[in-house]
C-alpha cells in the first residue's frame, strides 16, 4: 500500500499589533513545542493565499502519523502543563484561533482511470 499523510490544519490571525511578536514567539517556542506533541510529524504555518482563508490570515499545517493523535493531544496537555501550558497561553496571547480541518492524501482519494 502506498503511503499516506493527513494534517491537521488549524487557523489564526494575529491580535492587533502582535505580529511581529507572534512571528518571534513562533519561531523560538511554539513551533518547537507544537511539533513535539504526540502523533506530529512536522508543523507549518502558512498565510492564506487569495482571501481564501477570511477573517483567518494564518493556517498551522500539523501532519500527524494518524487520527488518533488528537486525542494523544489532550492527554499531552494534561499529563504535561508544564510544557503545553505555557504554550497554549503564548499562542492565546497572540493569535485568536479559528476553525480547523482535516485534510489528507491518500491512495484511495485519487482519481484514476479506471477504463
Amino acid at each position: 500500500m502506498e503511503a499516506y499523510r493527513i494534517y491537521f490544519v488549524a487557523t489564526a490571525r494575529h491580535r492587533p499589533g502582535k505580529a511581529g511578536a507572534g512571528a518571534k514567539w513562533w519561531t523560538e517556542k511554539g513551533q518547537p513545542v507544537f511539533g513535539s506533541l504526540p502523533g506530529v510529524r512536522s508543523v507549518r504555518v502558512y498565510a492564506t493565499q487569495f482571501g481564501l482563508g477570511g477573517e483567518y490570515s494564518l493556517e498551522f499545517w500539523y501532519e500527524v502519523e494518524n487520527y488518533a493523535a488528537l486525542d494523544k493531544w489532550d492527554e499531552a496537555f494534561e499529563a504535561d502543563p508544564e510544557k503545553y501550558g505555557p504554550a497554549l497561553q503564548g499562542f492565546n496571547d497572540l493569535f485568536e484561533a479559528g476553525p480547523g480541518r482535516m485534510m489528507g492524501d491518500w491512495p484511495e482519494s485519487r482519481l484514476t482511470d479506471t477504463d
